[in-house]
């Protein structure tokens, strides 16, 4: 497993901060193989590094992986040349510090050359077309975020209505140019990694509907934004997975884009999911299986085990005569997966409880509560010699009688009265409290009449 290089991304051209502590990635190495077609060849000079140990590291998602490291020679150059090749996408060289500086992967041959002193302003490409394009992108855009940023703290220092008015449309100004820019770019750059980084960057258009008397459609907009938000992304070209801009894309999408409903999750995470396997490319669809399951697996939000349910059992657990495509997972390891999936699918909210058939105090008559004809119907667990339960029980009930009862609500009351001081206190309370409510229990004879022949109350 690699290690990571440990980094707080900020958005995809901008200058990024490297920390100094290491961390574990969950991640699965995917740079590195023996494809004739990622045969590729770095050459870097960097002034200030001599025989220093120089890094090089690829993004996977957008975290920062260690991959190669090679020495500088006297003249500060460095080679990378591994034969095992190295997959198009995102990279840094890291120097000691650490610092670093980023390049695309993409071409057979790329030569750089840089300073100490300044590793980005003093960044050049001597070969590398496309390093060329990608490094005129990140420093037209930091100048234009630079000005941008200097008009809106303007702005913001301003009362006058009209100056801020002004500067408002210089700052739209500013966007329109950089879209403008981005469009130009991605229209000259088709098939390369840069051209796909920067069309995956620009926020499809807004689509606004609107109702028939003119008003705006709030929900018809959203659903237009979310069914578009995939439109510059090729889901099915796996270099997205080597940018940071993907899987901050993803993020996006997943925790803010989609409302969190379970049910709302499940189906837009099927159609996500499905768009990237359509050219079976197993690695874009476990970068969004387990990205997905896992999120939802280790949620504090109630409910969010409906999402990992769903997950696990739709592309973890094997169907009957069927392997797993979870290939990555140990056998071990999918089976706990599946065996919590199990035990969980009956717990989730909207699952059907397991039925319960008892007696009432009568010890005579059964209640099936999967036959109570109410609508809605609120089971309570409760015992005759528990002081918090007697104390808001008669509350509950006051509830019920008065508020729930009207709306169709039956409470199905099963209390522990497994011998004869607990049955007759229970008897004694639901008396007392005139508790008309379905009483049920789990009673003194029933219980030591089971223990001694239990398949005489097995259906």
């Amino acid at each position: 497993m690699k290690r990571p290089v440990p980094t707080t991304m900020r958005q995809f051209a901008t200058a990024s901060a490297l920390l100094l502590a290491l961390v574990t990635s969950a991640q699965k190495p995917t740079a590195g193989s023996s494809d004739p077609k990622d045969q590729r060849r770095f050459e870097f000079t960097i002034k200030g590094v001599v025989k220093d140990t120089i890094y090089l590291a690829n993004y996977y998602g957008n975290k920062l992986l260690y991959n190669d490291t090679a020495i500088a020679d006297a003249k500060g150059k460095v080679v990378f040349a591994n034969k095992k090749g190295y997959k198009p996408g995102v990279y840094a060289v890291v120097i000691p510090g650490p610092r670093y500086f980023e390049f695309l992967a993409n071409e057979p041959l790329v030569v750089m050359s840089s300073d100490t002193t300044d590793l980005g302003a003093k960044l050049e490409i001597q070969k590398s077309a496309e390093n060329q394009v990608f490094m005129d992108y990140v420093r037209f855009i930091n100048a234009q975020r630079k000005e941008a940023d200097a008009l809106h703290k303007e702005r913001e220092a301003t009362a006058d209505p009209i100056r801020k008015a002004a500067l408002k449309e210089r700052l739209i100004s500013y966007e329109e140019t950089i879209k403008s820019y981005q469009q130009d770019l991605v229209a000259k750059n088709p098939g390369t990694l840069v051209g796909m980084i920067v069309k995956m960057s620009i926020s499809p258009p807004e689509q606004k509907v609107y109702k028939a008397d003119g008003t705006l459609d709030s929900a018809a907009t959203y659903y237009s934004y979310r069914a578009h938000f995939w439109d510059n992304t090729d889901l099915t070209d796996e270099r997205i997975l080597r940018t940071p801009v993907f899987q901050n894309k993803f993020e996006e999408y997943v925790g803010k884009v989609v409302p969190q409903v379970p049910d709302t999750i499940n189906k837009c995470a099927d159609d996500l999911i499905g768009r990237m396997d359509k050219n079976h490319n197993d690695e874009l669809w476990r970068f969004a299986v387990h990205n997905i399951t896992y999120k939802y697996e280790t949620s504090d939000i109630m409910g969010m085990d409906a999402v990992f349910v769903h997950m696990a059992q739709t592309y973890y657990c094997p169907k009957p005569g069927q392997k797993s495509r979870a290939t990555w997972m140990s056998d071990e390891k999918l089976d706990k997966l599946c065996e919590r999936a199990r035990k969980t699918a009956p717990l989730i909210i909207g699952a059907q409880a397991k039925n319960i058939i008892l007696t009432d105090t009568t010890e005579q008559n059964w209640v099936d509560m999967y036959r109570i004809p109410h609508e809605y119907v609120l089971v309570i667990f409760w015992d005759p010699h528990c002081g918090h339960c007697k104390k808001t029980l008669p509350g509950i009930y006051t509830a019920y009688v008065d508020s729930l009862r009207p709306l169709d609500v039956e409470v199905y009351a099963v209390a522990k009265a497994t011998d004869s001081t607990l049955l007759a206190d229970w008897k004694e309370f639901i008396i007392e409290h005139k508790m008309d409510w379905l009483n049920t229990g789990l009673t003194w004879h029933v219980y030591t009449d089971a223990k001694q022949n239990p398949s005489k109350y097995i259906p």
